[in-house]
């Protein structure tokens, strides 16, 4: 059951999210997002790397999350091998003990740079016993279940089954799960990275792997939640999985094969400071959504 605002029609919801999407979902607007970050590389599994730890690392303010994307790139590079290159070499002592040196200070927040060995450590044996972190996330994935909530647990019990004490940490911070009651917004903008390919923002690197765009569930953060809710998409108060699958289960309405296409075109009315969280006539009335919109339709 959906819970878009009944006073709106859903043809028309559908048209003002697509004018809101030709707006904002294109190239030039990728350097308000961490998915810039694996568009710089080339190789599948470059990507993979980097659009996983983009993807964590994407809490707290865009500034900060540049400058610690930015910084590990570096580390990275200093090792003169690409971020697989450098995956691979943790599944042996010798990388792992130069991989410790590499991210010796880091910090990003909740997270320190053994924390990020870590997360690679496990992407690293991923890769080994699966051939990528997509054909490992497809073992736990029914084929004809609504949304990849099973897939997305059976993936973190086995990563922190991998992690063992270590997972009692900061790095838990990484390893959120719907199981937890979490909405999972970096887990979900990361497959909806891996999943979609649009040849203009998502990467689609998974889009062979049998995972259908219709079962992805949509990223929630404070941007896209807030605005979720002024357009009636959810009437729940929390942020939580049942939110994002609400939320998602809504936008189906428009677009019941590829609803999380709209997530980059929202987030960028938060995260370019567009939408005021107030009504402000000469913002709202200029704003794509502005029809749609219960909470400054309520305050015009």
């Amino acid at each position: 059951m959906t819970t878009v605002n009944v006073q709106l029609k859903i043809p028309e919801l559908k048209l003002f999210l697509n004018r809101l999407y030709d707006s904002y979902h294109q190239q030039e607007y990728l350097v308000s997002d961490p998915l810039e970050f694996p568009h710089r590389f080339k190789d599948p599994l470059d990507q993979e790397a980097v659009a996983l730890i983009s993807a964590l690392l994407a809490y707290g303010n865009v500034t900060q999350i540049r400058r610690s994307i930015e910084d590990l790139l570096l580390r990275i590079e200093k090792q003169r091998i690409s971020p697989a290159q450098f995956v691979k070499s943790l599944l042996h002592s010798a990388g792992r003990a130069e991989g410790r040196r590499a991210f010796a200070g880091f910090v990003h927040r909740f997270n320190v740079g053994q924390d990020v060995l870590v997360l690679f450590e496990l992407l690293a044996r991923s890769w080994s016993e699966y051939g990528s972190l997509g054909a490992h996330f497809t073992e736990g994935l029914d084929p004809d279940a609504q949304n990849l909530t099973q897939a997305l647990n059976r993936l973190i019990i086995d990563w922190k089954k991998w992690a063992g004490n270590r997972v009692e940490t900061s790095f838990s911070y990484f390893l959120t799960a719907p199981a937890d009651g979490s909405c999972c917004k970096r887990w979900c903008m990361f497959l909806r990275w891996m999943v979609r390919k649009d040849n203009t923002i998502d990467l689609g690197l998974w889009s062979d792997k049998g995972i259908k765009s219709r079962q992805l569930v949509m990223p929630l953060d404070t941007h896209t939640g807030r605005i979720s809710q002024y357009l009636g998409l959810t009437q729940r108060k929390s942020l939580n999985w049942k939110a994002a699958v609400e939320v998602t289960e809504s936008l189906k309405s428009c677009d019941p094969e590829d609803p999380v296409k709209y997530d980059f075109a929202l987030c960028r009315l938060g995260i370019l400071d567009i939408c005021k969280k107030t009504y402000r006539r000469d913002v709202c009335e200029k704003c794509d959504l502005m029809p749609a919109c219960q909470f400054a339709r309520s305050k015009a």
